[in-house]
């Protein structure tokens, strides 16, 4: 992470902050000189809506205040046109019924596009976009599996699509969350029993699954077995 910027979806901000763990972000800012950017589409689902909502508006109104503090910082040098393009490649390689499918927002879109362009990294939770660019192979079975449809592929656009992304790194809320954990961020919520800290790292990961994180269960084990392990 250090020293790279770093470009949110809106996926990992609403677990972090659904799951009481927001304020870890700036606290991790502080830790490492790379920048924490968000796009304006992402700005637009993380805070206009919300406002709109009654349900939401402190969601919105605790990004605000990133925003304002400058940890979050809006980055306006978003390459539109880039965007456009590999949201309309993606966007055509599915098809079911005879229609193409719109599988990809321009949040997400926005945040991978920046992130090529300036060398950085992006923080996302959602797995459609993971899985096109990490393991293309996986989209078929996730996409018929949602939609309960037969789903016809383009694999040359499919296969174009990932190569854009080719060295990108994706970090998830749940890898923030480890990090924080592995920075003693957490150690005031360590219970006073024997697991203490494993029944904290437990708590925390599931947190972020529960609320909004693709992350398997399996992965969850590895996660613990690694930071357990110090």
């Amino acid at each position: 992470m250090a020293g790279s910027p770093l470009f949110f979806d809106a996926g990992p901000v609403i677990s972090l902050v659904m799951s009481r763990l927001f304020w870890i972000v700036p606290e991790l800012k502080k830790r490492f000189p790379g920048k924490f950017y968000i796009t304006p589409a992402v700005q637009k689902e993380l805070v206009e809506r919300p406002l709109t909502v009654k349900r939401f508006e402190f969601e919105a109104l605790q990004v605000m205040k990133l925003i304002r503090e400058g940890t979050l910082e809006i980055y306006t040098k978003v390459p539109q046109q880039r965007v456009q393009e590999l949201q309309g490649l993606a966007n055509s390689t599915f098809r079911t019924d005879s229609k193409t499918m719109d599988v990809l927002q321009s949040g997400e879109m926005e945040s991978v596009a920046s992130a090529l362009e300036v060398n950085g990294a992006v923080v996302m939770d959602e797995r459609t976009l993971r899985l096109f660019i990490e393991n293309n192979t996986e989209m078929k079975k996730l996409l018929q599996y949602r939609f309960q449809k037969e789903i016809v592929v383009d694999k040359d656009k499919m296969n174009r699509f990932s190569k854009q992304f080719e060295g990108l790194t994706i970090i998830r809320s749940v890898e923030l969350v480890g990090v924080a954990y592995q920075l003693g961020l957490l150690d005031a919520y360590v219970p006073p029993q024997k697991e203490g800290r494993e029944i904290l790292l437990d708590s925390v990961l599931w947190a972020t699954k529960y609320n909004g994180c693709a992350v398997t269960e399996h992965e969850i084990e590895e996660i613990k077995g690694f930071l357990l392990k110090g």
